[in-house]
């Protein structure tokens, strides 16, 4: 969101609150308030909570900024590579931040074909405070679930049942960035020497559409 829209929506609220209390500022909602400021600047909280936590996050800071760079230069896909235990999750929860504060609406984090493990990082998202609270896929393909406003963080392993499910929920949205988590396991086209392409692969292709951003994460084994 930037400062301009975070203004007008403070500015609205404001308008709000004088016509219906007859000038008395008092009754903002400031909870409200504070939550919309918030939003201004996820990245920045993220980096405070773990800094608070005793975490160093130059080795973070230097990702999503490399990252960011990367994006404003004009490539739409890359992989990030990092040593194996070395805060990846922090890393992506960080870079999500960043992400949104940038103005991308929807966000779509691929894991390995484990029911465990995608509870395992949708619960270290949702515990970050991460603002929107990452949903499961299975919550988002609700038909009364929308996407034509607001910004979402949605999780998805990579399988040929939940990812049809999910291009077919995300069909008209435009402009999602994908961030494949062990992008190494399963996206590959293990396929592309004899021609054909696995169902996997398309299926991420169809994903990331002629307009989205493919963002691997690996952690590069010696």
């Amino acid at each position: 969101m930037t400062d301009d829209l975070a203004g007008d929506r403070i500015l609205a609220m404001i308008a709000s609150t004088r016509n219906s209390t007859k000038g008395d500022l008092l009754a903002v909602n400031v909870s409200k308030l504070r939550e919309i400021a918030a939003q201004r600047d996820r990245y920045q909280t993220q980096l405070n909570r773990l800094k608070k936590l005793d975490k160093q996050t130059s080795c973070i800071e230097a990702a999503v900024s490399s990252a960011g760079e990367t994006l404003q230069a004009g490539t739409n896909s890359f992989v990030i590579y990092g040593e194996p235990q070395s805060g990846k999750t922090e890393m992506m929860i960080c870079l999500t931040a960043k992400l949104l504060d940038d103005g991308h609406r929807v966000i779509i984090h691929l894991l390995n074909d484990s029911v465990q493990l995608l509870q395992q990082n949708l619960d270290r998202f949702q515990r970050s405070n991460l603002s929107p609270a990452a949903r499961n896929f299975s919550d988002v393909i609700d038909p009364d679930y929308s996407f034509s406003t607001g910004f979402h963080v949605v999780f998805c392993k990579k399988n040929a049942s939940d990812l049809t499910k999910l291009n077919q929920k995300l069909e008209k949205v435009r402009k999602k960035v994908i961030i494949d988590d062990e992008a190494d396991f399963a996206t590959p086209n293990a396929l592309i020497n004899k021609g054909d392409v696995t169902r996997i692969n398309a299926l991420i292709k169809q994903l990331i559409s002629h307009d989205g951003i493919y963002i691997g994460v690996h952690a590069r084994t010696r």
